[in-house]
């Protein structure tokens, strides 16, 4: 193991730390609606961006197909989301939300509201604003 200099100068350590934290708070409230935080994610995309094909969600979440099937496993299995057959291509499956998946996001989303407030209380509104503009941008750029 490396200096605890070098760690608190290492960029990834800080990130996955902080990524380790806000995915424990955010867990811990979604835990009532039966959900983690990338299943969450996986209903929101679906819920704001309509059916996407497996690539189009792994692009949008940023996650590669294997953890992105993992965690849509459960969701498959509860009946939250309906995959049908591309028209363009029927070999490659169309997701998209089911009304059960439609009811759970709605459950969720309060929630999810008060993981938002926790967090924003935690580290103030408008760093919280200008660390979600620097993460997303940074995501973007990958």
């Amino acid at each position: 193991m490396e200096s605890a200099s070098t760690l608190t100068s290492c960029n990834c350590f800080a990130i996955r730390q902080a990524a380790r934290h806000v995915t424990r708070l955010y867990e811990r409230h979604l835990a009532e609606a039966g959900l983690t935080s990338a299943q969450f994610s996986i209903l929101g995309v679906l819920g704001e961006g309509g059916a996407m094909t497996m690539a189009d969600l792994a692009s949008a979440l940023v996650m590669d197909r294997t953890t992105l099937l993992r965690a849509m496993k459960p969701l498959q299995r509860e009946e939250l989301l309906k995959s049908t057959s591309s028209s363009a291509d029927p070999r490659q499956l169309v997701f998209s939300l089911s009304a059960e998946g439609v009811r759970k996001l709605k459950e969720a989303k309060p929630l999810w509201n008060k993981a938002q407030e926790e967090f924003e209380a935690e580290v103030g509104a408008r760093e919280a604003a200008r660390l979600r503009r620097s993460l997303l941008a940074l995501a973007k750029s990958v």
